[in-house]
C-alpha cells in the first residue's frame, strides 16, 4: 500500500515538474545572447530580439566594468589597495577601491553612466553634476581631463564618457591638504587608461 502511494506521488511530482524543466534553458555566457539578436530580428521575433539585446548590453557593461576594475592596480605610488568592489546598478557602473599608505586611507571611486558615451539619463545627470562641480571646486587637470578639487578635499576627474573618478580621504578635508596628500596617488593613477577603456 505504501509503495503504491509512493509510486503515485512520484508520478504526480514528475508530471507537474516536467513543464518547468521544459522552460529552463541552460546556456553559456550571457554574451552568447549578442550573436542571436540579428537572426531573431530578421525572423520577426522582435520582442525576443529586444530581450536578448538587453541581456547582451548588461553583459557587455559588466565586462567593461571588470576590465576597468583591473586598472585599479594593487599598488600605486606607494599606496596599497586593500579592498575593491565592482557592480552595475540601474545602468550605472561603479568600481570603488580603498588604498592605504602608512596610516593614511584613501578611496578611489569610478561612477560611470554605463550608457556608452554618456547618453540618455546618465549623460544628463553627468552634465548637471559637471556644471555643479565646476561652480564649487578649484579647477585642475588630470591626464589632460578636466578635474576639480572640492572644498571638502574630494578630487573629481570628469572622464570623456560622462563618468567620474573621485579621490578622497578623511585625512585631507581641504583643497590644499588634499592636493598635497593625495597628489602622488592622483598623479600616478592610470586615469588616461580608464578614460580610454570607457570610450
Amino acid at each position: 500500500m505504501n509503495k503504491a502511494r509512493y509510486g503515485l506521488l512520484a508520478g504526480v511530482v514528475l508530471a507537474t515538474s516536467s513543464p518547468v524543466v521544459a522552460q529552463l534553458e541552460v546556456g553559456g555566457s550571457a554574451l552568447d545572447n549578442c550573436s542571436e539578436i540579428d537572426a531573431l530580428r530578421k525572423a520577426g521575433n522582435l520582442t525576443e530580439a529586444r530581450d536578448k539585446a538587453q541581456v547582451c548590453l548588461e553583459a557587455l557593461e559588466q565586462e567593461i566594468t571588470g576590465s576597468v576594475g583591473k586598472l585599479f592596480s594593487a599598488e600605486v605610488a606607494g599606496w596599497n589597495r586593500t579592498n575593491i568592489q565592482q557592480e552595475n546598478v540601474l545602468g550605472f557602473s561603479n568600481v570603488t577601491a580603498t588604498y592605504t599608505k602608512g596610516e593614511t586611507m584613501a578611496t578611489v571611486a569610478l561612477t560611470g553612466t554605463g550608457g556608452g558615451g554618456g547618453g540618455g539619463l546618465g549623460g544628463l545627470l553627468g552634465g548637471f553634476a559637471r556644471a555643479g562641480l565646476a561652480g564649487t571646486g578649484q579647477q585642475v587637470r588630470v591626464a589632460g581631463l578636466p578635474a576639480t578639487v572640492q572644498p571638502d578635499g574630494t578630487i573629481t576627474v570628469t572622464l570623456e564618457d560622462g563618468s567620474f573618478l573621485t579621490f578622497s580621504s578623511p585625512s585631507f578635508s581641504t583643497q590644499e591638504t588634499a592636493l598635497a596628500g593625495l597628489g602622488d596617488l592622483v598623479n600616478a593613477f592610470p586615469v588616461a587608461d580608464i578614460n580610454k577603456a570607457l570610450q
